[in-house]
């Protein structure tokens, strides 16, 4: 939520300089020491050399440009129409593609973004969140700002039109905080950057343990690939990354190799302005024996995995399954961390539901990727006039107001469930709890199994069904994560 107090005590202690900062180059002269200001406050939430390096060349080339008297024609223009002059002069009257529009204001975006906010400040502002999204959106989530939804990845008009839907977005901010053009460049890369944390608000440095594997890949001239262990590189990946999860990287033509080991320092996110969407920070590169792309062809395993059969192409966050990052990891002979899960199996101590919740139920949790403030036992649930009530034994992500109650799933704990006549009576309640709380899935544990079933079909069919002895399987483990596990965005 906005604060005006803060506000102001940020303007008192050397802010309105920031503003000022903002004001004189944005309407009078673009300087150098604008340039080099940007990159020191983009430093802040930014810690890629490379990416303000991208930013100086940009915003020199535009401080060239603009005194050519690169300025756009004197006219009343709204922010579609200017995007629009915009675009059809990047179209060259529809010669280019769409993609191809994109694509050249995706590699230029301070520059188009600061030209206009310098010729339409009511309209634009510049925009220096390049693959950094995540950060614009954790400043919107701080700050109550509604994001319009994203565009989706193929949509190259959308995403080139998405610039203009923020700066709608903004201008509302702006107006409701009686906030000048200036005001607002302060604050979103100011401001706000240092309130949410700046660089340390995303990049995680006590890494947890990695509870998935990605493939990446890049060519060994990469500009963002460096051999640095300290070096955190922003990469094309999946956007289910969760920080610590281990990348692979592979490097193209001329090498063709499996190269080395990375480390997700970061969760994924989507960026509607990095070409290519989906990206992650890595960091920790580990250099191992090249696994080449004939080894793999050749390898009774991965001769047989979709992305090796397609020739690597298109590798960028394709998913590694548990056995098969372990299986490359041992070809490489690589010292580097497994995917490996240690489930508790041992259930001939257990004597009652209670040893099961305590036993089984909150270790697994806990290796799910849930802490204990993400779950509540024993939620009471009351239900109609004070008279009935319902209690699940826990609840994943619970959000309890007034009245509601609702949650991403909930799990029945029994001690044991000998016959199919007592499953029916465990599922018959079990539905009952997902239903009351709108849950998208049904989870019952047992001392000798656990099942899942979900919403979508009534909680009629069990899409998951082990033993706790089979959860110690890495790819059965990862399969679980992925439908219960808890996702950290």
């Amino acid at each position: 939520m906005f604060n005006n107090y803060m506000w102001q005590t940020y303007l008192n202690a050397g802010g309105s300089e920031i503003v000022k900062m903002f004001e004189e180059n944005l309407t009078e002269n673009l300087s150098k020491d604008y340039i080099s200001t940007i990159n020191k406050l983009r430093s802040v939430y930014c810690p890629m050399k490379s990416i303000l390096d991208g930013t100086t060349l940009q915003l020199e080339d535009l401080v060239n440009d603009l005194q050519n008297s690169y300025l756009l024609e004197e006219q009343e223009y709204s922010i579609a129409s200017a995007l629009q002059t915009l675009y059809d002069g990047m179209s060259n009257n529809d010669i280019l593609s769409p993609q191809d529009v994109f694509s050249q204001f995706s590699g230029f975006i301070e520059y188009y973004t600061t030209f206009l906010a310098i010729e339409l400040p009511e309209l634009f502002f510049p925009y220096y969140f390049q693959f950094n999204f995540n950060v614009l959106e954790k400043i919107a989530q701080e700050f109550d700002i509604t994001l319009p939804p994203l565009p989706v990845k193929k949509d190259y008009i959308g995403r080139f039109s998405y610039y203009g839907l923020l700066c709608d977005s903004f201008f509302n901010f702006r107006n409701q905080h009686n906030l000048s053009p200036y005001e607002l460049c302060a604050f979103l890369y100011d401001f706000a950057p240092k309130y949410i944390g700046g660089i340390d608000s995303y990049i995680i440095k006590d890494l947890p343990e990695p509870k998935s594997a990605f493939f990446i890949g890049g060519s060994k001239d990469d500009v963002f690939l460096k051999d640095n262990a300290d070096t955190i590189s922003c990469w094309q990946c999946n956007p289910d990354t969760r920080a610590g999860d281990m990348i692979v990287m592979y490097l193209r033509t001329p090498i063709s190799a499996v190269d080395s080991v990375w480390r997700s320092v970061s969760i994924g996110f989507n960026d509607p302005f990095f070409y290519y969407y989906r990206c992650t920070y890595i960091a920790n590169p580990v250099k191992i024996k090249q696994i080449s792309q004939k080894q793999l062809q050749k390898d009774e395993i991965f001769k047989n995995i979709p992305i090796v059969r397609k020739n690597m192409q298109g590798i960028n966050g394709v998913e590694l399954k548990p056995s098969e990052y372990n299986h490359l990891m041992d070809l490489a002979k690589a010292d580097v961390m497994r995917l490996e899960f240690d489930i508790s199996s041992d259930n001939e101590n257990l004597t009652n539901e209670k040893d099961v919740e305590n036993n089984l139920i909150k270790p697994l949790l806990s290796k799910l990727g849930y802490t204990e403030n993400e779950y509540v036992q024993q939620l009471y649930i009351e239900i109609g006039n004070h008279n009935h009530a319902l209690i699940p034994d826990f609840v994943l992500k619970p959000v309890v107001t007034e009245g509601h109650h609702s949650a991403f799933a909930h799990i029945e704990a029994k001690y044991n469930i000998p016959n199919s006549k007592a499953m029916l009576e465990v599922k018959k309640q079990a539905r009952s709890y997902a239903v009351q709380l709108k849950a998208k899935y049904s989870v019952i544990a047992s001392k000798d199994k656990i099942w899942i079933s979900k919403a979508s079909d009534d909680f009629t069919e069990d899409i998951f069904i082990a033993t706790w002895a089979e959860l110690n399987n890495p790819d059965t483990f990862s399969t679980l994560l992925k439908l219960i596990g808890q996702q950290v965005r």
